[in-house]
C-alpha cells in the first residue's frame, strides 16, 4: 500500500452515501503498489479505498475480485469488494478504484512459535482452496516482467549494477527451465509479512490480492519463505523449521513439486529484486517507502549456495 494519488473527501463522498457519509479518511503509506486510504464512515464502519496505479491493469480487476470472493467464501478472511449502485469498480481522477471491506489485525512484529503454527495452517488452507479453483490468470511477474525490467535497465550504470548483471546471468540459466507439469493453483503470490494480519498471535486475515494468479503453490510458498525467514542473507532456520513441519502436516506435495523448491526460491528472489529496483528508480512520485532490492539479491545468493529441499 502507498499514496501516489491525493484525493479529498468530496472526490469520493458520493460512493459512501449508503454508509452515512465519510467521517474521516487517511492515506496509508505502507507498501509500494497502489494508493490506499482508510475510510471511517458516520455509520462507524471502516473500509479501504484503493486507487489502482500503473502496475495493476484495470482489465485484471474483475479477476482479482472473483479471487477475493472465492477465498472469502471458502473461509479465508480477506477483503471483498463493496458494491455501490451495482458496481464494484469506479473511476476517480482518471484512475480505476474500488472499495474493500476492512480486515482487522496488524502485521506481526516478531516471530514466535504460536504465530508460525497459525501461519502454516492457514497458508496450507489457502493452497488447498487454490488447487481446487477454476479461476485462471497468467503469472506475469516472472519471465514477462523480468524481460521488461531488464530492458529498462539496459544502459544502467548506477547502484546495484553488478547485482543486476548477475541477475541477468541467472535468468539466462533459469528461463528455459520452468516446469510445465506442476499442479496449477490460484495463489496469492505476495505473501509478505505486511499482507498477513494477526490478532493475539493468530492469523486474522490476508490483504493485497492484486498479484493473485494461476501458478504452482511451490512459487507461492517460496515467496513466503523468502519474505518471512530471511533478512538479507540471515536465515531464520528455527522458525522456518517450525513452519515447514506444520505446513506439510496439512498438505502433500508431489515429488516433482519438492524438486522445484530451490528453483522457485531463486525465481521469487529475482522477481522481488527486479521489481524493487524498478520501483526505486522509476516510481518516485507520491508518499512511498521504497524497499531495498539488495535484500533479495542476498537471498538469491543464499539459495545459490544452499538448498532448502534438504529439509524434506
Amino acid at each position: 500500500m502507498a499514496v501516489y494519488t491525493k484525493i479529498e473527501n468530496q472526490d469520493i463522498s458520493h460512493l459512501f452515501q449508503n454508509f452515512g457519509g465519510i467521517e474521516s479518511m487517511r492515506g496509508i503509506t505502507e507498501g509500494v503498489e497502489n494508493t490506499n486510504y482508510l475510510i471511517h464512515t458516520a455509520n462507524k464502519e471502516k473500509f479501504i479505498f484503493t486507487i489502482f496505479e500503473k502496475r495493476t491493469k484495470s482489465s485484471d480487476l474483475p479477476f482479482f475480485h472473483k479471487a477475493m470472493n472465492e477465498f472469502n467464501f471458502d473461509g479465508i478472511n480477506c477483503p471483498t469488494p463493496i458494491f455501490v449502485n451495482e458496481k464494484d469498480i469506479f473511476y476517480i481522477k482518471e484512475k480505476y478504484c474500488a472499495i474493500y471491506s476492512y480486515v482487522n489485525g496488524s502485521q506481526i512484529t516478531s516471530l514466535n512459535e504460536q504465530a508460525i503454527i497459525s501461519l502454516s495452517t492457514i497458508v496450507s488452507k489457502i493452497h488447498h482452496i487454490g488447487i481446487k479453483s477454476k479461476l485462471y490468470r497468467e503469472n506475469d511477474m516472472l519471465k514477462p516482467s523480468w524481460k521488461y525490467i531488464l530492458d529498462k535497465f539496459k544502459d544502467y550504470e548506477g547502484k546495484n549494477k553488478n547485482e543486476l548483471n548477475h541477475i541477468a546471468n541467472v535468468i539466462n540459466i533459469l528461463e528455459d527451465k520452468f516446469p510445465k507439469n506442476l499442479r496449477n493453483a490460484l495463489i496469492h503470490a505476495d505473501l509478505f509479512k505486511d499482507n498477513i494480519f494477526f490478532i493475539d498471535n493468530e492469523v486474522s486475515g490476508f490483504i493485497d490480492f492484486f498479484f493473485t494468479c494461476s501458478d504452482t503453490i511451490v512459487y507461492d510458498l517460496a515467496t513466503l519463505i523468502n519474505a518471512w525467514f530471511f533478512k538479507y542473507s540471515d536465515f531464520d532456520e528455527h522458525h522456518f523449521q517450525i513452519f515447514f513441519n506444520h505446513y506439510f502436516d496439512s498438505i502433500s506435495w508431489t515429488n516433482k513439486e519438492k524438486e522445484y523448491l530451490n528453483f522457485y526460491l531463486k525465481a521469487s528472489s529475482i522477481r522481488f529484486f527486479l521489481t524493487r529496483m524498478h520501483d526505486q528508480y522509476f516510481n518516485k512520485e507520491g508518499e512511498v517507502k521504497h524497499k531495498d532490492p539488495q535484500e533479495f539479491f542476498d537471498i538469491l545468493q543464499f539459495h545459490e549456495k544452499n538448498n532448502l529441499q534438504d529439509f524434506f
